[in-house]
């Protein structure tokens, strides 16, 4: 027989308005009367005194919770359980027992995904404790599962929307399917959308701007190191890191006209291009899982003597990202710019910001950069190491592939240095009155 009492207002959460349905089983109609004068403030109670009924019931109703005595004529709470777990999986199943049943009680455990058990005879004020613990493990694992949901609905939307984008582009350029790829590999292998995200951020930059496929996870990486090399904490570290990967986010906002009559990095920065990182500082600010990332992008073209843009920071007003960021990036033009059409060797980038530190760049930073560089020794796997042919040796591996001043590829990334390559290196230099500059681990 059944004995159902209709559902009251509850105090539980917003999500949870109507309360939790729980079936009670027991052949002893006494109990069942004193549990259902006990709970039903609390729960929807639905009660049953034999267990073949109660599993009919089950295969036609919901219930949230299943609360069954163990010592009963037919089928005992053991078994019961254990057919009730078959049928609704997700509920929360509790068992009345008392000591002598604790070799049934285990196997009920085992067998029947029991929760908890609540021993014969019971505390009022301990079994509505008890039940209320189960009730809130009930939700919490549904409120997992509708979270996980809405996880694997916003990575599929994100897909669609990347979709969606490809379509506009009317041709496909090499650069646009690299970037592409990167972000397919990226949506395979990430655990955390927060980096599928700057994954995708950052080679709409490289996309955007032009640049070879990772540059900005380049300059990323070689900031995260130095900020490892001078000692700053983990959560720093990483912060650095993101700031890097997104400091050219602005440029999204820059015309085609700006960016392809303007030349980025080391200084030569004109009004329009000065805009880049409060461009940038905007972006990441509607975002506000990114606020961190604020400062070190707006004030990356900072000098340090006070006359940078936008903020006229100076000294360590300016955030340590940030100055990190600008002696990073700005060695990177100087050696391997795109827009550079001056390259230096990277013994003359050194010296050239030498002669700017303690004006444009942090004296501390850039000279743990040079050390960092030169000692060509980190515990970051994916870190980048630019070097000239003077520091070339046989058996380092390319990183990225070399290309010559005519756009050839003399070079492909994954390839080993031997000693032949190095003479051709040194003619092509002397030939061409130039200075090749390599990325290696």
């Amino acid at each position: 027989m059944t004995d159902e009492i209709a559902p009251i207002s509850s105090e539980r959460t917003p999500e949870e308005k109507t309360p939790l349905t729980l079936l009670l089983l027991d052949d002893e109609q006494d109990i069942l009367n004193a549990l259902k004068r006990l709970l039903r403030k609390d729960y929807t109670i639905i009660t049953f005194n034999e267990g073949h009924e109660a599993l009919a019931y089950l295969k036609e109703n919901r219930v949230d919770m299943i609360m069954s005595d163990m010592r009963m004529p037919e089928m005992d709470g053991a078994e019961f359980l254990e057919q009730s777990r078959d049928i609704i999986p997700n509920a929360v199943r509790l068992l009345l027992t008392g000591y002598s049943d604790m070799s049934s009680t285990i196997k009920a455990i085992n067998d029947g995904g029991v929760y908890t058990y609540i021993s014969k005879p019971w505390d009022n004020q301990e079994l509505k404790l008890t039940l209320a613990k189960a009730a809130d493990h009930y939700l919490l694992k549904k409120e997992t599962k509708r979270l996980n949901e809405q996880i694997t609905k916003a990575n599929k939307e994100l897909a669609e929307f990347n979709q969606s984008l490809e379509l506009k582009v009317n041709q496909r350029t090499e650069a646009l399917q690299a970037s592409q790829q990167k972000l397919n590999n990226a949506f395979n292998t990430q655990k955390s959308l927060l980096h599928d995200v700057l994954d995708m951020m950052s080679a709409t930059i490289e996309y955007r701007t032009g640049f070879s496929a990772g540059h900005s996870k380049r300059i990323a990486i070689q900031c995260k190191t130095l900020a490892k090399f001078i000692k700053l904490d983990d959560a720093n570290c990483q912060r650095i890191y993101f700031c890097a990967l997104l400091h050219e986010i602005g440029t999204v906002g820059l015309t085609d006209e700006v960016l392809q009559a303007s030349t980025l990095g080391a200084g030569k920065l004109d009004d329009a291009l000065v805009n880049h990182p409060v461009i940038g500082a905007k972006i990441v600010g509607k975002v506000k899982r990114f606020a961190p990332l604020i400062e070190n992008i707006l004030h990356q073209n900072e000098n340090i003597d006070g006359t940078g843009f936008p903020g006229h920071l100076s000294g360590e007003n300016i955030p340590i990202g940030a100055r990190i960021i600008r002696v990073v990036k700005d060695f990177d033009f100087l050696i391997a710019g795109k827009a550079n059409k001056n390259k230096m060797s990277i013994p003359n980038a050194y010296a050239w910001m030498k002669e700017r530190s303690g004006v444009w760049y942090d004296r501390h930073i850039l000279q743990a950069f040079i050390d960092l560089l030169g000692k060509r020794e980190s515990d970051e796997n994916e870190m980048e190491f630019s070097i000239g042919l003077e520091a070339l040796k046989p058996g380092d591996t390319l990183l990225e592939d070399l290309v010559l001043h005519n756009g050839n590829v003399m070079l492909k990334a994954g390839q080993e240095i031997n000693s032949t390559m190095v003479e051709k290196l040194k003619e092509y230099e002397e030939t061409y009155n130039t200075k090749v500059t390599l990325f290696i681990a």
